[in-house]
């Protein structure tokens, strides 16, 4: 396992940013799952990427709980890395697509250990309103596993 790519290592060991709009997974609309490129972990399903204008692939949720990690940064943004090996794989925003454009069948399969920038809390009249997190993540640090038919 692992990958012997040494960008997809300066970006997963050493926090390097891969250029906005070079990697290919910006553009992908398959169904299916991104993997960790260094250990393989399922971290991300096709069902929750969205196109942020951002330049790097980008999900409003994981794939199930526990499989990134966030850590606050000496800058005050805050770090999303591979649970399973530590590997850095971007970063977590708080503009992510509104709660009011998404499907209410995905809302309800939010893994309970993803941020909570104000999604969970129904109660308040804008909740349509309030924004998903954007997890930010370089191309280099994931591979896709198309979806077999």
């Amino acid at each position: 396992m692992g990958t012997w790519n040494p960008f997809s290592q300066a970006v997963l060991k050493l926090g390097f940013t891969e250029p906005a709009w070079t990697s290919p997974l910006n553009y992908k609309n398959s169904a299916g799952t991104y993997l960790c490129a260094n250990c393989r972990s399922p971290l991300f399903s096709s069902l929750g990427k969205f196109d942020s204008g951002s330049g790097w692939p980008s999900f409003w949720k994981t794939a199930e709980s526990n499989r990134v990690l966030l850590e606050r940064e000496w800058d005050g943004r805050m770090e999303c890395k591979c649970a399973s090996c530590g590997g850095h794989l971007g970063h977590v925003f708080p503009d992510g697509p509104t709660r009011g454009s998404l499907e209410a069948k995905e809302l309800e399969s939010v893994p309970e250990t993803d941020p909570e920038i104000g999604y969970k809390d129904q109660s308040k009249e804008s909740s349509e309103f309030s924004r998903m997190p954007r997890y930010c993540v370089n191309g280099v640090a994931l591979r896709f596993e198309e979806e077999k038919q």
